[in-house]
Order: C-alpha cells, then structure tokens, then sequence
C-alpha cells in the first residue's frame, strides 16, 4: 500500500503538468488527487514535518491563505451575510486554496522524482509551443477538441482573425485555452528558459541541439507575437532581464563577452519575425499593439480599475470579502453612471469578474495586508531565488515566476486557475530545490 500510494501520488503530479495546457478541470482533478496520495503516504510513514516545507516562501505563502481566512470569517460574522454567502465565497476566490496544493505536492517529492517532474514540466512547453502555432492557424477554438468529448457543441466558437500574410489567414493564438491571456500568462513562466536555454546550447557547440533549441525558441517567439497578450510580454522581458543579470553577472554561467552575441541573435531573430510581419495588415495588427497603438481593451482597463479603487478605500484592511467583487463593484458602477451620464455605457459593458490587476483585486477582496503580504512573497521569492545554487537546467523554469509579479499589473493572473496551478508547483520545485541543497550542506 505504501508504494502504491508513492507511485500514485508522482503519476498524478506528473499528469498535472502537461495537462495544464489542455484542460483547467483535468489538471486540477488530477492536482488534487495528488496532493492527497501524497498527504496519505507522508501520514502513513509519520512523516508530518514533511507535510509543509519547511522555508520562507512556503512560510509566507501559508500567511497570505491564512489572512483570506480571516476576512472571510469577519464577513461571514459581522458581514450580516446570509447563508449563501458561504457558497458564494467558496465559488470565488476562496477556493485558490486548492491550487496552493501545487506547492504542498511537490513538497511530497523524492531527489529521485525531480527529474521526472522537470521533463513533465518541458512536455507542457511543447504542448503550449505547438498548440500554440496550430491554433495561430485556425479559426475554430482548438479547445472544442477536448470539450467536444464529454459535451455536444450548439455553437462553434471562433478565433479573433488578425489577417493574413501572403494569403495565409492568421488568427489570435490561444492554444487549448479559452482565452488569449491565459495562454499568454502561461507562456511567460517560460520565457527565461526558451531563451538562456538556447544561449547555452550555443556554448556546448553541438549542431543537433543548436538546431531544436533555435527551432523552439522561434516557434515560441512566434506564438507569443500571435498570442497578443502585452501583460504577459511585458513580464517576459522582465524575466528575461532579471535572468540575464543573474546569469551574467552574478553566477556567470555565460562570459560577457557572449552577452554581446547572444542579445544580437535574441534581438535580431525578434526583428526578423517583426520585420516580416512588418510588410502585411496582419503583421501591423500584431505588433502594432506592441509600440504603442491602442487597443479596444485599453479603455476598458481603466474603467475596471476606476471602480475598484472606491472599494479599496472603503474597506482597507478587510476588502469586501471573498465572493463580494461583483456584487459590490456592480454598486460603485451604478454610482458613477449616476454622476457621469455620458460614462455610463462604459461602466455597463466592462468586464466585472475581476479587477484586472492583481494588486487591486487582492486588495479589494482582501485588504491592504493581503498586497503586502503577496508583495512580501515576490521580495523574498526574489532574494533567494538570486542567491540559489540550484543547477542551470532546474533554475532557468523559475525566473518566470518574476515576470508573473509584473504581469500581474495589467491583467488578474493570481485568480487565473491554470496559470495559478502552474505558478504554485513552480514555487514548489523551487522551494524543493533549496531544501534538498540545505539538507545535503548540513549533511
């Protein structure tokens, strides 16, 4: 029983990964049927120091759940909420609980399974690379392949057409997700690791894995183009800079005399693929946005954030409670509707279900301490992610956890659940990485 407990637990962390790029309600099923063989085999060997990770980001990381807790009980107390406030709470953002397991799960690990868990991690880079570059090639959601085996269609749901290029039609690249920033939010975590991980093989000089590593990498730089999602650019260029300090600089994996070559590649293959898009309609949509012209969501943006800030300043330290964005933001709308007649239809029309900004939506929801707290995790996150000794190969997948901070300015990624499911086993690798290099110091 205890192997197969084992052997469960690492099946179903494994077949979490890749089906990240497939299906939200797979890999959470299969996350959470990890975690609990995983718990269930730790309590089996009376393993119960085991069953958190014993380091500062998973410290911290317990915190911020333990503060969304709190508010949750003081509006549940003193909210005068009705009994379907539970529900409502449960069906919102108190629910990310769940996809922290990512991080308690790969805590359950062996030195042994690492291996296993890091190529698991490259299939779903694969996955979302060439997912990536079929769906920037059709006009049907990819995503009916999976939906059509348990569901029958009424309606085919469509890409957002971007043009074509030499009579080739060009569309919105979103994978097998359902929408364009959620793909993007998950090609970001691997930014640092197409790029650097090119660079390297240019340095161990062999052709074959020059080839597939450039290969990758201009497929991902192409997917990223057509994917359009500037939130997750701009958190990739941060990852990408932070990366290349630590790597140059401060490890010196790379001697800085090849600094010079490898931005020179990296920056001329970006102007190749921007100079061929260049010379079409459907290459100036695309990196049009990219340069400063404005887009319809732009607008949108600041009429979501124009009525989050009154909740924040109503309700700083506590928010508005887990549940309540909608309900309350829907009072603030009509307010300001009230006041500004001529902004009306856009406070309609806007998105609600979040604030489309990390920090203003915690900080709504959560309060003030809940920013602080999630900003405390980034500092610390940061800290000893530039002083690890981790290897090269394991390191490279955990600067995009950086750039997922950034991201996090212009778009709600912290409450996207498959972009969260990623964030969360990613910070638990890395916590992993360094306990297990702790151990072996002590040792």
């Amino acid at each position: 029983m205890k192997e197969f407990l084992k052997k469960a637990h690492l099946f179903c962390l494994l077949a979490t990964l890749p089906s990240i790029g497939i299906s939200v309600s797979l890999s959470q099923g299969f996350l959470v049927l990890s975690f609990f063989f995983g718990l269930a085999d730790q309590l089996k060997v009376g393993n119960w120091k085991e069953i958190l990770p014993n380091h500062p980001v998973s410290k911290i990381s317990i915190s911020l759940f333990f503060w969304y807790g709190i508010v949750f009980l003081i509006h549940l107390v003193f909210g005068n909420s009705g009994p379907e406030y539970t529900k409502s709470a449960w069906n919102g953002e108190l629910k990310d609980f769940f996809l922290f397991f990512g991080l308690l799960s790969v805590g359950f690990t062996t030195k042994e399974d690492l291996p296993k868990v890091y190529r698991a991690l490259f299939w779903l880079f694969l996955l979302l690379v060439f997912t990536g570059v079929v769906g920037g090639f059709t006009p049907v959601r990819l995503s009916r392949l999976i939906t059509d085996l348990y569901k029958t269609s009424t309606s085919y749901r469509f890409t957002h057409p971007l043009g074509s290029i030499s009579s080739i039609p060009l569309y919105i690249s979103i994978g097998l997700m359902n929408t364009h920033l959620t793909f993007g939010g998950l090609l970001q975590f691997f930014s640092a690791f197409a790029v650097f991980g090119f660079l390297r093989t240019l340095i161990q000089g062999d052709k074959k894995k020059i080839l597939i590593a450039g290969l990758l990498l201009f497929l991902y730089c192409l997917v990223f183009l057509l994917n359009q999602a500037r939130s997750s650019m701009i958190g990739a260029g941060v990852t990408i800079f932070f990366a290349g300090i630590h790597l140059f600089f401060i490890r010196k994996e790379f001697s800085k005399s090849f600094l010079i070559k490898g931005a020179s590649f990296f920056l001329g293959l970006l102007f190749l693929i921007v100079l061929v898009l260049a010379f079409s309609p459907a290459g100036k949509k695309i990196i049009g946005p990219l340069f400063g012209k404005e887009k319809h969501t732009d607008s949108g943006r600041t009429f979501i954030w124009d009525s989050s800030f009154p909740l924040i300043q109503e309700h700083p330290i506590i928010g508005v409670g887990p549940g309540n964005y909608n309900k309350e933001i829907e009072k603030v709308r009509i307010a300001h509707s009230e006041k500004y007649p001529e902004l009306a239809y856009f406070y309609e029309v806007t998105q609600r279900g979040h604030a489309h900004n990390d920090y203003f939506h915690l900080a709504s929801v959560f309060g003030l301490p809940a920013v602080l707290i999630y900003l405390g995790l980034g500092a610390i996150l940061l800290g000893y992610l530039f002083q690890s000794r981790q290897d090269f190969q394991v390191i490279i997948f955990f600067y995009g956890l950086i750039g997922f901070f950034v991201s996090g300015l212009f778009q709600c990624y912290f409450q996207d659940d498959e972009v969260v499911i990623l964030f969360w086993i990613l910070l638990g690798l890395f916590v992993k990485g360094e306990i297990l290099l702790s151990k072996r110091d002590n040792a």
